[in-house]
């Protein structure tokens, strides 16, 4: 169920350097040794005139909590709160970041930092890029409002229109992580602030968006191209004559580029950018066992002059659907694995480059080939990730929506959080399964806004992300009827609560017996679609005997008889643990258990291998053993 794009060219050996040329998309293709400069293909000479280097807003950040949410009214954006008791703090912050224990912390929160305004050049200006801002951001540069954001995940860039160069320049920021009644349910704690870096990033006079740049793999995954994908539109005062280059460096050695042409763009214009560029043989694959990847550099060239620069790091390789198994560059692959959360004891999800590398770490000790988060990863999480070899099922944050799927504009939400997703996360070899929504009712078919919006959702991933396959993550409870939207998908992910909680009436998941019949139901109704066990756990969080729900032995128990049952299914393809590590969700939280006298809830989800303070329980042993070996018949 997998579109994959084959691979076809036509190669020419002249004067000992290889030309592609493919008429059809108007670009030609010229390959270096390593060490030399590509030979240019056409009359166009090389790009001489680069843009100045980002420059990273990193030091001096200021913070001013705004507890009765008056910073607006009385003009703190254009200066008006200068007087008021600033305190520094280093970014990434998080003004919660003690969590369901701070539960009265302030909901609106003020950054502000100086810095000398970098040049501006002809045709050139500069935008405000951000890594992330939970939930809401408004931002000010020198008095002037610039813009705004509202997706609590996703990077997004304003611009700096009121930049002034060689001079003394301040960004304010308003933060609040209020949600609004658009904002869609969130199993998480609701944290706020400046969650990565903020950088100054150069803009010329075209401008590439929504960058993808995706594998395609072929003739036995010998050979393959790389699909480069955005929209250029222009910033300048008439029309410009445009060539995309694409200078491409493998991890075994070596570079190429290519470059494509296209029509000149008229000011305010955009247009759409869909090319491919051949990958010299052999191709390196990226998988698990083996990382690989190439370094593909964008660049935006008009008149000679390099307009915008944009690197990726991309991984070579097809993951596809064949018979209801999944396959990783031809070959069964067995998903084992925990779910994460951004969220570390004390700074929330400010996550440091540190606590990347931990979290990295922790999955690759565990034995780990896949993770799973309910909402888009930081960039950085997701590029050592990819470094790492550990795949990611990927999705945005609609989770238990089905009552804001009802209305129009629930949906247009859903499916704004699920573009930005797609685009957020394509770029990144790690994501593997694009799944479009978690744990919304067991019956779509006969639910009309979310059968609306997983009929869109699921061909919006196609058309953003076409060599990833598409999954929906579902609740376990038996004694529903078939859903035809399921047999739309190529994976299903499967919520495995049986033996924890109860379930709703008439469809317990009391009984741990109960999860085989169910799978084997699920695979004779959908037996093209892959189904995986996408999340299930068992809070621990005190010792006991194994027969008692809450202690460490139950868990570790837990997490043995589910592999057994997967053990006896050969049609299943792995299962990912919740979760990896312990995290925040909300006050009384206690997940299924019934505490014993002396422990009361503390907000922090228990379900974790590790717990919140970062020690490492008995089940992460258990499930480093169980992660080490597939099954036999997935070997």
């Amino acid at each position: 169920m997998i579109i994959i794009c084959a691979v076809s060219r036509r190669i020419f050996l002249l004067a000992g350097v290889f030309f592609v040329l493919v008429a059809a998309v108007g670009w030609s293709f010229a390959r270096s040794s390593p060490g030399k400069s590509a030979t240019k293909a056409g009359p166009a000479p090389a790009a001489t005139v680069r843009p100045p280097a980002p420059v990273e807003l990193t030091r001096g950040w200021r913070w001013l909590p705004d507890p009765h949410n008056l910073g607006v009214a009385e003009d703190w954006g254009q200066g008006g709160g200068a007087d008021l008791p600033w305190q520094l703090v280093e970014l990434p912050n998080d003004f919660n970041a003690g969590g369901p224990a701070a539960a009265s912390a302030t909901p609106v929160a003020w950054y502000e930092v100086e810095f000398t305004g970098p040049p501006i050049t002809d045709g050139r200006g500069w935008d405000v890029a951000f890594e992330s801002v939970r939930r809401n951001a408004r931002v000010w540069l020198n008095g002037r409002e610039i813009g705004s954001n509202a997706d609590p995940y996703a990077p997004f860039s304003l611009p700096a229109s009121s930049l002034m160069p060689g001079r003394r320049n301040v960004l304010v920021v308003r933060v609040d992580n209020i949600k609004g009644p658009a904002a869609l349910p969130e199993d998480w704690w609701n944290w706020g602030g400046i969650m990565g870096p903020v950088t100054l990033v150069p803009v010329g006079r075209l401008k590439l968006s929504e960058l993808a740049v995706m594998p395609a793999l072929g003739c036995g995954f010998r050979c393959g191209e790389l699909v480069v994908q955005g929209r250029l539109s222009s910033r300048g005062r008439g029309r410009l004559p445009a060539q995309i280059v694409v200078t491409v460096s493998s991890p075994h050695g070596g570079s190429w580029t290519a470059r494509h042409g296209v029509a000149p763009v008229a000011p305010g214009a955009a247009v759409g950018v869909n090319f491919r560029v051949p990958v010299r043989r052999p191709v390196a694959l990226w998988s698990p066992a083996r990382p690989d990847l190439y370094r593909v550099q964008v660049d935006a060239v008009a008149g000679g002059r390099v307009e915008q620069t944009e690197t990726l790091h991309v991984g070579m390789r097809r993951i596809e659907v064949r018979g209801g198994i999944l396959y990783l560059n031809g070959r069964r692959v067995w998903l084992h694995g925990a779910s994460i959360h951004e969220d570390v004891q004390d700074r929330g999800a400010a996550l440091s480059d540190g606590d990347i590398n931990t979290i990295v770490s922790e999955l690759r000790v565990a034995g780990a080939n896949i993770t799973r988060a309910h909402y888009l990863l930081s960039p950085r999480l997701l590029d050592a990730l990819d470094q790492a070899g550990i795949m990611v099922w990927s999705q945005p944050p609609v989770d238990h929506a089905d009552a804001q799927l009802r209305s129009s504009a629930g949906r247009a939400r859903a499916m704004a959080l699920l573009r930005s997703t797609l685009i957020g996360a394509r770029n990144h070899a790690s994501v593997v399964i694009d799944s479009v929504g978690n744990e919304l009712t067991p019956n779509p078919d006969r639910t009309p806004g979310t059968r609306a919006y997983l009929t869109r959702a699921i061909a919006l991933a196609r058309e953003l992300n076409p060599g990833v396959p598409v999954a929906l993550d579902t609740f376990c409870y038996p004694g529903y009827p078939a859903q035809r939207i399921y047999s739309k998908l190529d994976v299903l992910g499967i919520s495995h609560y049986f033996g924890w909680y109860t379930g709703p009436a008439g469809h317990s998941v009391t009984d741990l017996s109960s999860l085989e019949p169910f799978l084997l139901q699920a695979h004779a109704r959908y037996p093209k679609v892959a189904l995986a066990i996408s999340e299930f756990g068992a809070e621990a969080l005190f010792e006991g005997q194994a027969s008692i729900k809450g202690t460490y032995g139950f868990q570790s128990q837990y997490l043995e008889q589910t592999y057994r049952v997967l053990d006896r299914l050969p049609f299943m393809n792995g299962a990912i643990y919740w979760t990896l590590r312990e995290f925040a969700v909300a006050p009384g939280w206690t997940g299924g258990v019934t505490l014993p006298p002396g422990l009361s809830p503390d907000g922090i989800h228990h379900k974790g291998l590790i717990a919140y303070d970062g020690t490492v329980k008995p089940a992460f042993t258990v499930a480093q053993r169980l992660f080490e070996q597939a099954p036999a018949f997935a070997r």
